[in-house]
This record gives structure tokens, sequence and C-alpha cells, in this order.
């Protein structure tokens, strides 16, 4: 997919790609202040998944209807789904610590996914249901 320029995030320089980088760009540019990493972690999920486009859902994650607290659209929904399931590499349905800073290798500081935990882990298990996931960024878009 073709560049469409760079975003910002804090001083990182993050290239947005297609649609998803639009979206992305949008999220950072509204983001709430202190939120630097959090639109970080987005755009390199974002990233990643627009390398591997034509990945398909497994069933039970594509037929899981799940509450947003604010409207998104079916695409932003599939989009989200496929950024757990590309994170979530034991396929227990459970995003991990482990499996965010592997997914990131030393793209994400110890501070960054911190901040991910605490804003997204919601029932404070140490991992991230795709409910909480879906959630998280939701608000972000």
């Amino acid at each position: 997919q073709a560049c469409l320029g760079h975003g910002f995030v804090g001083s990182v320089s993050v290239p947005l790609v297609g649609c998803r980088g639009a979206a992305l760009a949008a999220a950072m540019a509204l983001r709430p202040a202190g939120s630097c990493a959090l639109a970080l972690l987005l755009a390199l999920i974002g990233l990643r998944h627009a390398a591997a486009e034509g990945s398909t859902l497994p069933p039970h994650i594509a037929s899981m209807q799940l509450n947003t607290p604010k409207p998104v659209t079916e695409a932003q929904m599939i989009e989200f789904k496929q950024d757990f399931v590309d994170v979530d590499f034991n396929h227990d349905d459970a995003m991990d610590a482990q499996e965010v800073r592997a997914h990131f290798k030393d793209g994400i500081s110890n501070l960054e996914l911190f901040q991910f935990f605490i804003d997204s882990d919601k029932d404070h298990t140490g991992s991230i249901s795709l409910q909480e996931y879906v959630d998280y960024a939701a608000m972000l878009n």
C-alpha cells in the first residue's frame, strides 16, 4: 500500500499506510494528552497488520458481537479484531505483555507497554481480552 506521509507520536515519525494510516493519523491528532504511547502502539499494530493484509479471522473471533464505548464501522471492528489476532500468538484469546513485547520486538518501551496495560486491562488480570482491546481501540479512533 502507498505511504500517505508520516504522523508524529511524540518525537517518533510513524509512516501512515493506506486507509489505516489515515485513521491512525486522525487518532494520533485527536488523542488526549499523555496518550502518546497508546497512539504509538495502535500505529505499530496497524503497520504490522498492513504488512500482513489478506489474513483471515478465526471463525469464533469473526462471529463475536462486541459492544464499543463509541460507534465504530464494521470495517473498523474487523480491523480491531485482526489487530488482536495478530498479537495473540498463542491463540488463547488474550493478549499478554509477552505477546505485545514479542510482536513489537524493540519498538515499544517498558513505559509504553505499562501504560497500554493500565489503559486497556480494565479487569486487572494481566492480560487483555478482545473486548478490552476493542474498547481501547475504539476510544482512540
